[in-house]
């Protein structure tokens, strides 16, 4: 016969094999019912279906700690605003209530519209947005990587290939959002502030290719590659999109079309300036040569320079002296 267990032990067992079931984070999507925050910053916020089935709607509490919280933009706590939440999947033992642990909330959905892409783009023009690029240093040693964990990651680290292959740092972002500009530029400061810069590269891209592109074409975020850029900080996008250019690569100084060509740009820069080094170690001996050679040449000509200035000197010291035995 089963041993029986109390409500505790029965939920600790449930627990953990929800744990096991789900060992990867885990990415929800839907509308905000409503939020509160308590004591301390803890934020909990109750998201329900965007399509609601039935009488009695699902509920499902997304918490998030303070400092994950800090990060949520008022604008995706507003009532039925739909949003997307990353973490992972736990459960509130003493409620018996299945919750998700958030690392990030963010907005979702189109924010475009044809009015909008033709202000984004006025503005490029009028404000001179992408006018200043500045120049990657030699080698790429410390990325920030702006994007949805996943693919994009790992398309990064496989593609790079062990050649110089820089340090990634990872801040999550969603694919698609009427925020990008400003989850963007948070990202970049949540990086430096917790003292992961500074980057010699922020890149900065979109997930998979079912995911809309609206927010790519957004001036704020236009606005933000620019202000990253003038701040110093190179920027490469990758959005990955067959039928549409997004405006960013109008703005970013350097893009390339899909995540995964992302590793192979990093690594191709990489390579060619461990290949200029190479050369450089090389031109050493070579040049070394060079030197001595020249060295020894003018040390020969100095020599020769010397004998004909002696000789002139014995010359005119004859000529002197049969001067004067001729006046005297």
């Amino acid at each position: 016969m089963t041993e029986p267990l109390s409500p505790t032990q029965l939920l600790e067992v449930v627990k953990g094999r929800l744990a096991a079931a789900f060992d990867a984070p885990v990415l929800v999507e839907g509308v905000v019912v409503e939020h509160r925050v308590a004591n301390g910053g803890f934020l909990t916020v109750t998201l329900g279906d965007l399509d609601p089935v039935g009488r009695f709607p699902t509920r499902l509490a997304v918490n998030m700690g303070p400092r994950e919280a800090r990060a949520v933009l008022p604008a995706a706590l507003e009532p039925q605003t739909r949003v997307q939440a990353e973490g992972s999947v736990d459960l509130w033992v003493n409620r018996a209530q299945v919750q998700v642990r958030a690392s990030s909330l963010v907005r979702v959905g189109a924010a475009a519209t044809r009015e909008a892409y033709e202000a984004a783009q006025r503005a490029i023009a009028a404000e001179r947005l992408g006018e200043v690029v500045p120049r990657l240093p030699l080698f790429l040693r410390r990325l920030l990587l702006l994007a949805p964990v996943g693919t994009t990651l790992g398309d990064l680290t496989r593609d790079l290939g062990g050649w110089q292959p820089p340090v990634i740092v990872h801040r999550s972002l969603p694919g698609d959002s009427p925020d990008l500009g400003a989850l963007v530029e948070r990202g970049v400061a949540a990086a430096e502030a917790d003292g992961e810069g500074p980057f010699d590269l922020v890149a900065v891209m979109r997930g998979g290719a079912i995911e809309p592109i609206s927010g790519w074409d957004d001036v704020e975020l236009l606005r933000a590659v620019d202000r990253l850029q003038r701040g110093g900080r190179p920027v490469l996008v990758a959005v990955g999109h067959a039928d549409h250019t997004p405006l960013v690569y109008r703005v970013a100084g350097y893009g390339v079309r899909h995540t995964a060509e992302a590793g192979r740009w990093l690594a191709d820069h990489n390579l060619a300036a461990a290949t200029r080094i190479r050369g450089l170690d090389l031109a050493g001996p070579v040049l070394a040569a060079r030197v001595a050679a020249e060295r020894d040449r003018v040390g020969r000509m100095r020599g020769a320079l010397g004998d004909a200035v002696a000789a002139r000197l014995v010359e005119l010291r004859r000529r002197v002296a049969t001067a004067a035995a001729t006046l005297a």
